[in-house]
């Protein structure tokens, strides 16, 4: 229907009704939002400009602990610690002369004197570039300041058990390594007068029959894996002991001087000794020596069945570290014995077969990770084995 058919005493009611709901609704409107103010679960200040509550809400007035009548009109700074005050007036004269929304920490008295930690949430209510009033939300972090503090508390009571355990484990592994070093040091002597009475035992009693020579041939061997057990060990404590200080070592030196070890042992035998161009690495020269040396006798003592014993080193290079590994062609192992390989004590093959005190590997690992390093093998058996060690381009001496 066109408007002008609409008789005009209809169009001027409808303007009236509409009238009458625009100012129902805004005179509902100022009593919803005093509503939300009033009952909003936070504590919710108005300030003036000199920072007196103009309004509070009721969770505001739980939080301090006060009638909203006896807070109204007075300045928020009367209910701050005074450690306080000077820093809230600075929150607020930041807030008003930049108008931006400011946080800051404060400490609250609530009215029977405690002292409450809040979060105070600030902003200057302009209108039309004129200040209006300040709005404040407080939040109450009490609770969570008490839980920090205690945190904070019982970290440092566990540092301090952490670093008495820490002293206490150190003087343990001090005072056995030097109960492990007097030991052998004793047994030097008592082992050496055995072996002299035992050859003048044989040269006394000259050529006999297998049943008495037998006996002391097997003493004899008996006592040499003791003198042999206790110079790997002597080896072992040294490691574990040493000073050690970081400079550069040319592998390849390192390499010749245990070559040039070894050429007594390997006199009679038709050994193949070969390797790439080694780097040269930060470390110290005497731990990469025992290691270089312990896995070229390594390689040496399971390769002694071969007629051609061929030992070569190999080096990898990856972005953090070098890899260095001894390849031979000796009796090789099983891969899912590796694990035994670097225990203590952990052999694979009989005494009887291959000498071995079963600590060398076990030097080795501990030297490497002085410095960050690692140690594994591969081999297969009948096929010979390779045993590497990772060292790191930039190691750092971990005691």
């Amino acid at each position: 229907m066109a408007e002008q058919e609409i008789p005009a005493e209809t169009r001027v009611a409808a303007l009236q009704k509409r009238i009458e709901d625009l100012e129902a609704e805004a005179q509902t409107s100022p009593q919803r939002g005093r509503t939300l103010f009033t009952e909003a679960p936070a504590p919710y200040l108005l300030l003036n400009s000199q920072g007196r509550i103009q309004d509070v809400n009721l969770a505001g007035t739980r939080l301090l602990g006060r009638n909203r009548e006896v807070l109204l009109g007075r300045r928020l700074s009367q209910f701050l610690a005074s450690a306080s005050q000077g820093s809230f007036d600075l929150l607020c004269a930041q807030a008003l002369q930049h108008g931006l929304s400011l946080r800051g920490e404060a400490q609250l008295l609530h009215a029977d004197g405690a002292p409450l930690d809040v979060v105070l949430d600030l902003d200057a209510e302009k209108v039309n570039g004129e200040f209006r009033c300040f709005r404040l939300v407080v939040t109450d972090i009490t609770s969570y300041k008490q839980a920090h503090s205690s945190l904070l508390d019982e970290g440092d009571a566990y540092q301090r058990q952490l670093q008495a355990h820490t002293t206490r484990i150190r003087e343990l592994n001090q005072e056995l390594e030097q109960i492990v070093t007097v030991f052998i040091q004793q047994l030097h002597l008592p082992v050496a007068r055995a072996m002299n009475f035992l050859g003048l035992t044989q040269r006394a009693l000259g050529n006999q029959p297998d049943e008495v020579s037998q006996p002391l041939l097997n003493t004899e061997r008996a006592i040499q894996q003791v003198i042999a057990l206790m110079a790997s060990m002597e080896r072992f404590m040294q490691m574990r002991s040493m000073r050690v200080r970081l400079r550069p070592v040319d592998l390849n030196t390192v390499l010749r001087e245990v070559r040039k070890n070894v050429r007594p042992v390997i006199a009679d035998r038709n050994v193949q000794i070969s390797s790439d161009l080694l780097p040269t690495v930060q470390g110290d020269p005497r731990a990469l020596y025992v290691i270089l040396d312990e896995y070229v006798a390594n390689a040496l003592k399971f390769t002694k069945e071969r007629d051609v014993a061929h030992i070569h080193v190999r080096v990898q290079e990856t972005d953090s570290e070098y890899q260095i590994g001894v390849e031979d062609n000796g009796t090789g192992f099983n891969m899912r014995q590796r694990d035994r390989l670097f225990q203590l004590f952990g052999r694979l093959h009989s005494s009887r077969v291959y000498e071995g005190t079963g600590i060398g590997l076990v030097t080795v690992r501990r030297s490497c990770m002085r410095f960050g390093g690692r140690v594994w093998a591969e081999g297969k058996v009948g096929q010979g084995a390779t045993f590497w060690f990772a060292w790191p381009k930039e190691p750092s001496v971990q005691d």
